[in-house]
């Protein structure tokens, strides 16, 4: 039986899109159920559209997600295979070299337009003279072109969609060869999906209408071909491509927002797959178990950003204290600047996963909620402070005995706190948001703050108590 062999090929030209990561989540899953390999493969013969660090870039976002490869390969330290088999293809008259210019096919079609024709390459030099060509290839620019088939039908098979047939009238000769010498996509993807022995090419449906271009050059160099399967889009809420305008769009910026990798996984794989018509939360090893090309829907994915949230959420508060503080620390780390960093790691991060998990839907969320903890209050006016009371005797009175309660408690923990002040405001007969209201913005002046039990139970009696006494002495 053939071994599995599947491949990730991502072009490092910026920040990996959350379809491209799904596609290589599929990929990976596929591989991974099916005991074969998973090859990462850095398409880079566009030199022009190259960022420096988009190599790591796609190698980071896949770590994120714990998609471990097994093979890697750089297309553009392959240059002279792609060239061997060009040739070849040129010998057999498969190919050919075309010496166009940019000016001529500007002009050819500017021409088709004014004509209301469709815009594409005439084969001007489709038939011309192989010596010669070999002469001018010498001292003239070239690109090399695929002799595509110009009567008759070409017969492609997708695994989800079943035979797919296309017109040869209106196949083109597309370029396999660039003139600096770099194949193009579709020639390189080809010759690599052989030499790598891929066994299920698994890519993105809008690589669909090339596949008649992919099929013709199997068969013109007597090669079997792969299994195709092409993913279905993934659509915006509004029914469009998912694009910027809609938010954010790469996994990086997720990261940025606070997604979780285990709730981003799952809800990646739902994007186009599904067990059956209930189950949605999976464990990655439960996914590795039941993934199943078969599966794949044809429909177009939506994007639900409410959905992913619910998710994130979910899984937060479905991790163990001690993960999510895992994931605090590393968030806020990269969030904030190094000041504050050192203050909020000197408090324990458990405590402050117990205090937020059951709040945030992301980890930005988190670091919202817990904002308190290095953001010491400051006021411009009195009226802020005493805001929650009926007058400002009433406040300093509310300080004064906050002050005198927390100092009593000798265990100081989120329930001793919260049952001696609950106590305090009983025996002052205070309603809550006298005391608690007014504690809450002396202990953080956040609009959306912890209960004011967890915060100052965080922040311990000490700096609960400095806080409250600033408070007191600026009214």
């Amino acid at each position: 039986m053939k071994e599995t062999r599947v491949r990730y090929a991502p072009s490092p030209t910026g920040d990996p899109h959350v379809g491209n990561i799904r596609s290589a989540i599929f990929n990976w899953l596929f591989a991974r159920n099916q005991k074969g390999k998973f090859i990462l493969r850095i398409e880079d013969t566009d030199q022009a559209r190259m960022v420096d660090d988009g190599i790591q870039k796609q190698k980071d976002a896949l770590n994120w997600m714990g998609l471990n490869w097994d093979e890697v390969y750089i297309q553009s330290e392959r240059i002279e295979i792609y060239t061997k088999y060009a040739e070849k293809l040129i010998d057999e008259d498969k190919a050919y070299r075309c010496f166009a210019t940019q000016q001529e096919l500007d002009d050819l079609r500017n021409k088709q337009k004014a004509a209301g024709k469709i815009t594409r390459y005439d084969g001007r030099y489709r038939n011309y003279d192989l010596d010669l060509s070999q002469k001018r290839s010498k001292e003239d620019p070239f690109v090399i072109r695929f002799k595509s088939p110009q009567e008759g039908i070409t017969k492609c098979y997708d695994e989800i969609r079943g035979e797919i047939t296309f017109n040869n009238k209106e196949l083109d000769d597309f370029i396999i060869m660039k003139s600096d010498g770099f194949p193009t996509y579709h020639f390189a993807n080809v010759v690599d999906d052989h030499l790598m022995n891929i066994s299920h090419v698994m890519r993105a449906e809008e690589w669909l209408p090339s596949l008649p271009k992919h099929v013709n050059i199997y068969k013109s160099l007597d090669w079997e071909m792969p299994l195709f399967v092409h993913l279905p889009m993934i659509l915006a809420s509004d029914k469009t491509k998912l694009s910027k305008r809609h938010g954010a769009t790469s996994i990086q910026e997720f990261i940025n927002e606070g997604y979780i990798k285990p709730a981003m996984f799952n809800f990646l794989v739902l994007l186009g797959w599904a067990l059956d018509d209930k189950t949605e939360q999976f464990t990655i090893e439960e996914l590795i178990n039941v993934f199943n090309i078969k599966k794949i829907s044809k429909s177009p994915a939506i994007f639900n950003k409410q959905k992913l949230d619910w998710f994130n959420g979910k899984y937060i508060r479905e991790l163990k204290s001690d993960e999510i503080a895992k994931e605090l620390d590393l968030f806020f780390k990269n969030s904030i600047n190094i000041k504050n960093y050192n203050i909020i790691k000197k408090y324990n991060f458990v405590d402050i996963a117990n205090m937020i998990k059951e709040r945030s839907k992301t980890l930005k969320d988190s670091l919202m909620l817990s904002e308190f903890i290095y953001n010491i209050p400051s006021f411009k006016s009195k009226e802020e402070v005493y805001a929650m009371c009926d007058d400002i005797d009433q406040c300093s009175y509310i300080l004064k005995s906050t002050i005198d309660c927390l100092n009593k408690i000798d265990d100081f923990n989120i329930e001793t706190v919260q049952f001696e002040l609950k106590n305090l405001m009983e025996e002052l007969n205070l309603k809550p948001k006298n005391l608690l209201g007014t504690l809450r913005i002396v202990i953080t002046n956040q609009k959306i703050s912890p209960p004011v039990f967890d915060c100052i139970s965080i922040l311990g009696k000490k700096e609960s108590v400095n806080r409250i006494s600033s408070a007191l002495d600026f009214i």
